[in-house]
């Protein structure tokens, strides 16, 4: 299970697709990736009666795997749906990510920047059930907006867990 967390985290964080031309990470490496700044910061998207609230801090932190440092966005989540709240791990976000504890890493994810397209990807958890939605965030070039586009499911499933309700195929998120 660890491995596949760490083989996933890499394809995350240095947006890994197998390619020729694509940087394998080495051990020891540090991958700086400061483009990731300007998009630190609350953002929010309302779907009708429906809040999701994402906010993301700008992080240096060192990956489990090959003694590797990367610069990442660790996101936190606040979910409410009408007035119930699903999520709210927003109030885990002064910790950081290495150094948070486990109840606050429970609903951490993390985004790593594909350089090339210029967009964010990484998996929204559902709130209900243990299961994550991999969305690709792309940002306006004013950096007022984020585009979340549903890519894959990456669901996992537990017994007695009900499927997950998930967040719409395609949000716009604005700056709080």
């Amino acid at each position: 299970m660890k491995y596949t967390f760490c083989i996933t985290l890499l394809f995350v964080v240095f947006g890994v697709q197998l390619t020729n031309a694509q940087e394998i990470p080495i051990q020891g490496g540090k991958y700086p990736n400061p483009g990731l700044k300007k998009l630190a910061g609350t953002w929010v998207s309302i779907q009708g009666t429906d809040t999701l609230k994402i906010k993301f801090n700008f992080e240096n932190i060192k990956l489990p795997i090959m003694d590797l440092t990367a610069d990442v966005l660790v996101g936190y989540v606040q979910y409410q749906k009408g007035n119930q709240t699903v999520i709210d791990d927003i109030k885990y976000s002064y910790q950081t990510y290495n150094n948070s504890s486990n109840e606050g890493k429970r609903r951490t994810f993390i985004f790593g920047l594909n350089e090339y397209d210029g967009y964010i990807s990484g998996g929204l958890p559902d709130g209900y059930t243990s299961q994550s939605f991999k969305y690709r965030f792309t940002p306006s070039t004013d950096l007022k907006t984020l585009t979340a586009v549903y890519q894959v499911n990456w669901e996992r499933v537990y017994v007695n867990e009900k499927q997950g309700e998930g967040y719409p195929r395609k949000m716009v998120f604005k700056r709080e």
